[in-house]
């Protein structure tokens, strides 16, 4: 299945919710690298995660997808940032794909894989995200969890 998103729909960083996390006071994201994160409206939000509610359910995922252990999504200092990145730059060098991520109904964004695993502690705050990244043609979908453990389904 190929998640395709309304490009009508795509709103100044500026203006979405978590847009703040991308500016120059809270990230090293070049102003080039920024205009890859392309955030959605809160109404293409919302269709997007009746999508996205479906590959949330476990049941679906078993037949389909093979699941990772739960790692370690820890940012409390450089090589953990590191180790959790080389985990996830491994499991997903198969796919090329841009990748939808999703932390409520209404906030979502598409961004490249290259950007998240490059900036992930941008895109993951622990202590109160929980988000569902899925790629685009959903090959593969990544579950974080506040408290700093992510796990991800990879296409059989």
């Amino acid at each position: 299945m190929n998640i395709k998103i309304d490009i009508r729909e795509i709103i100044p960083l500026e203006d979405f919710e978590l847009g703040w996390r991308f500016d120059k006071t809270h990230s090293d994201i070049s102003a080039s690298e920024r205009e890859l994160i392309q955030a959605l409206s809160e109404d293409e939000s919302k269709r997007l995660n009746k999508i996205i509610d479906f590959f949330e359910n476990e049941n679906y995922l078993k037949d389909k997808y093979s699941e990772t252990d739960w790692m370690s999504a820890n940012s409390e200092n450089q090589e953990k940032v590191e180790r959790f990145r080389n985990q996830l730059e491994l499991i997903l060098k198969p796919w090329n794909e841009d990748i939808l991520i999703s932390w409520q109904r209404k906030t979502v964004l598409k961004t490249t894989k290259e950007i998240f695993l490059k900036y992930w502690t941008d895109f993951l705050y622990a202590g109160s995200d929980d988000v569902t990244i899925t790629s685009e043609k959903t090959n593969w979908i990544l579950f974080y969890k506040h408290f700093e453990v992510a796990n991800v389904w990879t296409l059989k």
